[in-house]
């Protein structure tokens, strides 16, 4: 019986625990390399990301730069138009005041 005890113990040492270890060292490393190649396509990612951000601060910038420019233009044109107005109202005031002077000449 310590014969077969011993036996099952040097086979279970030479031979069981050599082949888990070569498994379990196999599977490790395949896990490790997946790992890391998930790992280099995240920061990849993460990079274009970046990149793309970047990209859209800029042209947002640019696009509220126009957005200001249009305003200012737009205001300009509101101010001329309202500056055509009271010009126009103006005009009709002075007409009425003549008109209003030449029935009190009479």
């Amino acid at each position: 019986m310590d014969n077969l005890v011993e036996t099952l113990t040097k086979f279970h040492r030479e031979i069981v625990v050599p082949d888990i270890e070569r498994i379990v060292g196999a599977s490790e490393q395949r896990l490790h390399d997946e790992m890391h190649t998930l790992f280099d396509a995240l920061a990849q990612r993460i990079d274009r990301l970046e990149t793309e951000y970047h990209m859209i601060v800029v042209g947002l910038k640019r696009v509220e730069e126009r957005l200001d420019r249009v305003e200012q233009r737009l205001d300009k044109m509101a101010l001329r138009s309202e500056f055509l107005e009271l010009k126009a109202r103006v005009g009709s005031l002075q007409e009425q005041v003549r008109a209003l002077e030449s029935q009190l000449d009479k």
